[in-house]
């Protein structure tokens, strides 16, 4: 699937249920990333997710704060790479934003931390480490 087409089959909720992964977010999140700035990726991807899980009838799957960490981070990677890669070359040097196990974040943040009902609700800073700034576009 092109990346146009799987942000299409995203924003209109026809993406397979099978295929809304860890890395299909990451994906997501990166495609968005490459049109527009983090500040105005944030909200879009926000409701995307939680318009996809509720066609899902998965209300209760949202994470305010591994999605807002993860586009800072995301963002960020994109930054440092200095140049267009491909997704796939992107994933290649980030393996770690691939990890389901969340490593990527778990450098910020005690598990405690992240996986507690106010991190699921809204967005807690971290508490090991401050996530990188972002201010580049694209």
């Amino acid at each position: 699937m092109t990346d146009t087409e799987f942000l299409e089959a995203f924003e209109s909720c026809t993406l397979p249920e099978a295929q809304w992964t860890h890395e299909a977010h990451v994906r997501m999140a990166w495609l968005y990333l490459q049109k527009m700035p983090l500040s105005e990726a944030m909200p879009v991807v926000r409701q995307g997710i939680k318009r996809y899980n509720a066609s899902l009838k998965k209300l209760l799957a949202y994470h305010e704060s591994i999605t807002q960490a993860f586009l800072h981070l995301i963002s960020h990677r994109m930054q440092c790479s200095g140049d267009r890669l491909s997704f796939a070359d992107f994933c290649n040097e980030n393996p770690d934003l691939l990890d389901r196990n969340m490593t990527a974040l778990l450098t910020y943040y005690r598990k405690e931390t992240l996986f507690s009902q106010a991190a699921r609700d809204g967005f807690v800073e971290p508490d090991l480490a401050i996530l990188p700034n972002t201010t580049a576009r694209f």
